[in-house]
């Protein structure tokens, strides 16, 4: 009982109340629109023919963009949209260096899959201006989700590539020892299943995924 009295006499910290989106890309569009923007990770997905590239975010990027550059590994990824006429260049974000910087770094969904995280935010910030901008994208390690599997003792499905989890005060640590400091938050989820979108309207740091924009420190 002494146990229980010392944790309910606890001061607990209340989760930010960012605001709750249904888009990964509304508010990074809005920053990407007439800006110079590397896009990292750009493939996300395989193609069946060039074509197909309209439906992927980097044509979304580079639709607003003044100019659009994207990056990957996966090099018959990259050519197939280098074929649609895309500015898309076989390189490793980890260890990337193109001669040129840019106003827009955008990753999403792709911090997670990496082996080095912290080798990406150098490279990313050797690849910033002076007032450039870190747009990141990732899965919410609390999500109702995960949440709800751990509690019932489900297996979760977890992406084979995916290397890590990340909340907001891991994501923060992160980013300040590479010198970038949040200044914009936003939980986001699309909310399809009526239970989620009750969860999240009641507590959006049940989303799915974490929106960090940030700025290189100086």
């Amino acid at each position: 009982m002494r146990i229980l009295a010392r944790v309910l006499r606890r001061r607990w910290d209340r989760v930010p109340r960012w605001v709750l989106t249904d888009s990964k890309f509304d508010r990074i569009l809005q920053l990407a629109a007439g800006k110079d923007v590397l896009d990292c990770g750009c493939v996300g997905s395989r193609l069946e023919d060039p074509s197909g590239v309209a439906a992927t975010s980097h044509y979304q990027v580079a639709r607003v963009a003044r100019r659009c550059v994207g990056v990957d590994i996966v090099a018959d990824e990259v050519g197939k949209r280098r074929d649609a006429g895309y500015d898309v260049r076989v390189a490793n974000v980890e260890s990337m260096d193109l001669g040129e910087t840019f106003d827009v770094v955008v990753a999403a969904d792709l911090i997670e899959h990496l082996s080095n995280a912290g080798a990406f935010l150098d490279r990313a910030a050797a690849h910033l201006r002076v007032d450039g901008l870190l747009c990141l994208v990732t899965p919410n390690l609390w999500s109702a989700n995960t949440v709800f599997k751990a509690l019932a003792g489900l297996r979760m499905a977890v992406n084979p590539e995916h290397t890590c989890w990340y909340d907001p005060m891991t994501l923060v640590q992160l980013l300040r020892r590479h010198n970038f400091e949040p200044i914009e938050w936003y939980w986001q989820d699309y909310r399809r299943h009526p239970v989620v979108a009750l969860l999240t309207a009641i507590r959006p740091n049940l989303a799915a995924h974490l929106i960090a924009i940030c700025r290189k420190g100086g």
